[in-house]
């Protein structure tokens, strides 16, 4: 992958998520929990396993749709581009505490807005240029959907000690 790519993914996935998610509404009953115990770490009550297995499933599928699509002409890399954007998009979705909600509706249109700036980053032609990706195929998609799938999948288990 290159560092463009990189930033671009970066540029999509937290900035304009990441401030729609900012907006999401508080938790049913987050007013009635007692606080956390003051010394507890950020990370505590199983936080840094979730963490680390978000991260270890979308390196996976990310990983795992570059491999099913290696070949030439840099297409692995595009297929990379895609899954990965496509992971961490559905780890977005998916951590939402309401799936269909309209309390915050900037959520879905950032996703909708991500998706749609990954895209034109393959078909523009000035955003394929500067960020040396290649255009995809139809069924090219499919790895990065599953990646994308296992992503909100993931990122939906119940969270056990958090």
């Amino acid at each position: 992958m290159r560092a463009g790519q990189i930033l671009w993914i970066n540029l999509l996935t937290h900035g304009l998520t990441g401030v729609a998610m900012g907006a999401e509404p508080l938790s049913p009953g987050a007013m009635a929990r007692p606080p956390r115990p003051p010394r507890q770490h950020i990370l505590g009550a199983g936080v840094w396993q979730r963490v680390l297995l978000l991260g270890l499933v979308v390196a996976s599928a990310s990983l795992g749709a570059a491999l099913w699509a290696r070949g030439g002409e840099g297409r692995w890399q595009s297929v990379l581009f895609v899954a990965l954007l496509a992971a961490q998009l559905g780890v977005v979705l998916g951590l939402r505490e309401r799936l269909l909600t309209r309390a915050n509706p900037f959520l879905p249109v950032a996703v909708l807005a991500s998706a749609a700036l990954g895209a034109a980053a393959l078909y523009l032609p000035f955003l394929r240029d500067v960020l040396e990706t290649v255009p995809l195929s139809w069924g090219d998609h499919a790895a990065p959907a599953v990646a994308g799938l296992l992503g909100f999948t993931t990122a939906r288990l119940p969270k056990q000690g958090i």
